[in-house]
């Protein structure tokens, strides 16, 4: 029988979000192939990830690029990194992990503490990065890293392609999405309801709604001006914007709500914050809509599909891997808010056996070349192929599920 493989996955960000959930699920999934997963994550705030779950490992000051109080955070990176690098390595160590998994190419102190402990380093290069900031790190990725993962051949072109080395280290892993789990077939009546009530919308009427943590590059104002002009044309027609209050980008949130009122539509649009419930929520809308103006691979947009929501989703990042225009959603230009607008409608004057065709094949197209476990399949390939021999560590691991304690 083939030893497990122990994975120590870094996320910067506890605030529980998509790579949560896809981390979790890739983690159980993965659990019956052999792997055992230990979970670190940078505290920023805000209730831990995941709800519901104990175990996993904190660190404070794990990042070193903020937008808020910049200087201060970029100075407690600095002094807390001696401590946070033994304290990585010691969990290395005490949990005789064979892998490094780091989330974003700005969480170099996990991969730091693995290169020193001879760790090897998957390095999951989803980030956004200003070309200075880019220009320093990508080098060091380069360097450290075993593989590098991106979501899409074009983001593996566009962020690697003039970097020879970093290049030759990079595979592309798409989200994957649990199909059981995300599906239409049992969720779809009560869960319209159910989530309608709670958001005090109209069962009748149609509800448009997107999902994404509030900040800039999620298109939310985009989103808001297309509801005022859907609202014109349908005065039935209710706006859910799901999504966590991130304190690091509070500006957002306060220039969304002034934006609300000045459109005239506080009675409109319904801010639900952070739910778990993604496919309840997904069941109960009309039309999903991804209007975000910078993304990697959204994960979010496959659930949609998964659940045969209709979709209007920007050309963004490796959306247009995932989609067909016209076939199994409608695609439109980021920042074109107009374009959102005409795309809800066309949905909502479609013909019924029109839009039903359209939904199905995405759900067909998430079943062929997106579920979890042909993702979980090459995730387990790229492990396997960086397994050191008799490294395991003499203590337990802190395994997936997680079975309490563990906290620094």
């Amino acid at each position: 029988m083939e030893p497990r493989i122990r994975v120590l996955k870094c996320i910067l960000d506890s605030r529980f979000g998509g790579p949560h959930r896809r981390s979790y699920a890739m983690a159980e999934r993965l659990r019956a192939e052999g792997i055992d997963t230990v979970f670190l994550f940078g505290h920023k705030g805000g209730e831990p990830a995941p709800p519901g779950t104990a175990g996993p490992y904190y660190l404070k000051h794990l990042q070193f690029m903020r937008r808020k109080h910049a200087v201060i955070h970029l100075l407690s990176f600095f002094l807390f990194l001696p401590w946070n690098l033994l304290r990585v390595r010691r969990i290395l160590t005490s949990a005789g992990i064979d892998v490094a998994d780091v989330d974003g190419v700005t969480n170099i102190v996990p991969a730091l503490a693995a290169a020193l402990s001879r760790v090897p380093i998957v390095w999951h290069y989803n980030d956004h990065l200003p070309g200075p900031i880019e220009r320093l790190i990508l080098p060091l990725v380069a360097r450290l890293s075993t593989t590098v993962v991106v979501q899409g051949e074009q983001l593996k072109q566009i962020r690697t392609g003039s970097r020879p080395r970093l290049h030759a280290k990079t595979v592309v892993i798409y989200p994957g999405v649990d199909t059981q789990k995300f599906d239409p077939g049992e969720r779809k009546a009560g869960a319209r309801r159910r989530v309608r009530e709670q958001l005090r919308a109209p069962l009748e009427g149609p509800l448009v709604g997107t999902i994404g943590n509030v900040n800039r590059f999620k298109g939310h104002a985009y989103f808001l001006q297309a509801a005022a002009r859907i609202k014109k044309q349908i005065p039935t027609a209710r706006f859910v914007l799901v999504g966590r209050k991130l304190e690091t980008d509070l500006r957002c949130w306060g220039q969304l709500q002034q934006l609300t009122a000045e459109l005239g539509l506080k009675n409109d649009v319904i801010y639900t914050g952070f739910r778990d419930d993604v496919p309840d929520v997904l069941a109960a809308l009309d039309v999903f809509v991804l209007c975000s103006i910078r993304e990697s691979c959204p994960n979010v947009l496959l659930e949609a599909m998964a659940m045969r929501t209709p979709v209007v989703t920007t050309d963004v990042g490796a959306v247009g891997e995932l989609v067909h225009h016209g076939r199994t959603a409608l695609v439109v230009p980021a920042r074109d808010a107009e374009a959102i607008a005409e795309a809800v409608l066309a949905y909502q004057n479609m013909p019924e056996d029109q839009a039903r065709r359209l939904t199905e094949a995405a759900r067909k197209t998430v079943e062929d070349g997106f579920g979890i476990d042909a993702m979980a399949r090459r995730q387990l390939q790229v492990y396997q192929s960086m397994k050191r021999p008799g490294t395991r560590g003499a203590a337990d691991p802190l395994l997936w599920p997680p079975m309490g304690g563990g906290k620094e």
